[in-house]
């Protein structure tokens, strides 16, 4: 090989290697993130929250329970008082009344609580019921205001494996939601889905309509060992930014459960020991990494729930038990003291 013609090679693949690392790191420069979400309490930063259903053992959304004030109380004091792990970031799923029981209760007794309040939109609701859920959650935002700090419109109703997902053709409708909850409160507007609908070409149109980007990545149902779940879980989070790089991305689920059944239906698809022991690893671990990176996030979830996955199902189904306490409300090693 001639050397010029050598060196001029050298040249063209190291200018377009610099350029190709520009851009990347122009894509994972946080300056080109709008930063639209930074909840507060009194200036501090409260942005390591947690998911959060009021249910006890025996009630479910299915019988429309509404947990009593007192139960709600003591759930709000074990997730707020501890000095070295609390939260005072919660979410709810649904506008409907066990969640106005929750912001009536962080109201009446001036809870150091704010909340991201969503709306439950299906496939296998009526129209009417959605269009309900809608007006809902802006009634709870607006009459809330000191409470509700965003709203979220709709959980995992995209991608493609959920049970109640809408369809392509129903973006019209979908944006038009978004576009009316931003007309009429004063708070973020977001979608909560999971990555393998946020990674596809088809979620640009909903990622530009929404404020942020709320993600859900679960490293134990994608088939991730507890040593590999965390370098999965910061990848997936980068992808994700790298497809939407101007718009905030909010975990909005993820966890390790502590049992499972891996003959039960989508378990088969866990290979990581679903232990306390385990979870306390990854909850560590994890986060520790949201306040380094300063990620606002919702950790799946505070309390173990029975409901799940069907009552008629045993008590060791992955669905009931990703709480970090259990649902007697006693605390699992991830939170022990």
């Amino acid at each position: 090989m001639k050397l010029l013609p050598f060196i001029t090679m050298i040249l063209v693949l190291t200018s377009f290697n610099f350029q190709v690392s520009s851009m990347t790191k122009k894509i994972h420069d946080p300056s080109n993130i709008k930063t639209v979400f930074k909840p507060t309490i009194d200036d501090k930063w409260i942005g390591i929250g947690i998911s959060y259903g009021s249910y006890r053992d025996g009630e479910s959304p299915g019988k429309n329970s509404v947990s009593t004030e007192e139960d709600i109380l003591q759930d709000m004091m074990l997730l707020t008082t501890d000095s070295d792990v609390s939260w005072n970031l919660i979410r709810m799923y649904a506008a409907d009344p066990a969640s106005e029981q929750v912001l009536k209760t962080i109201k009446k007794h001036n809870l150091p609580v704010k909340v991201m309040q969503g709306a439950w939109l299906s496939s296998t609701q009526t129209n009417e019921k959605n269009e309900q859920q809608i007006s809902e959650v802006i009634r709870l935002a607006n009459e809330y205001k000191d409470i509700v700090v965003t709203v979220n419109l709709g959980n995992e109703i995209f991608v493609d494996w959920s049970a109640h997902k809408l369809a392509i053709s129903d973006y019209p409708k979908y944006l038009a939601w978004v576009k009316r909850v931003q007309t009429e409160t004063e708070v973020p507007v977001t979608l909560a889905d999971d990555y393998n609908f946020w990674n596809k070409p088809w979620s640009q149109e909903i990622a530009q309509a929404v404020d942020y980007i709320v993600l859900h990545a679960y490293a134990m149902w994608n088939s991730q060992t507890l040593q590999n779940a965390l370098p999965w879980t910061e990848k997936t989070f980068h992808d994700i930014q790298a497809l939407h790089p101007t718009k905030q991305i909010v975990l909005g689920e993820s966890g390790w459960a502590t049992s499972a059944i891996t003959s039960n239906g989508d378990e088969s698809l866990i290979i990581g020991e679903a232990s306390e022991k385990a979870q306390k690893v990854f909850f560590d671990a994890y986060r520790q990494w949201l306040v380094d990176n300063r990620v606002v996030s919702y950790y799946f979830e505070a309390f173990d729930e029975k409901w799940k996955g069907g009552e008629d199902k045993p008590d060791g189904i992955a669905e009931k038990n990703w709480g970090v306490f259990r649902s007697d409300r006693t605390p699992k090693m991830a939170v022990e003291e």
